[in-house]
């Protein structure tokens, strides 16, 4: 069990850089855009809300396996 959570927090730890790392990129999009209608800027904005709302839930998640998996 202690092997599995520990595997399972690095896979969420690391699911989380590239998911934060993803928001990062389509704000520096959204922010350097010289033309795009106002759709393409929303939905920039609104991938990178959500891929950083799932970096932070794969953050916690991958945490509360490390912290777990020192209790057992």
């Amino acid at each position: 069990m202690r092997i599995f959570l520990l595997i399972a927090g690095i896979v969420m730890i690391v699911a989380c850089v590239l998911s934060v790392l993803f928001a990062a990129l389509n704000m520096h999009a959204y922010h350097n855009m010289l033309d795009g209608s106002p759709e393409h800027y929303a939905a920039l904005r609104r991938r990178a809300v959500v891929f950083f709302v799932i970096g932070a839930v794969l953050a916690l998640a991958g945490a509360a396996c490390l912290i777990i998996r020192t209790g057992f």
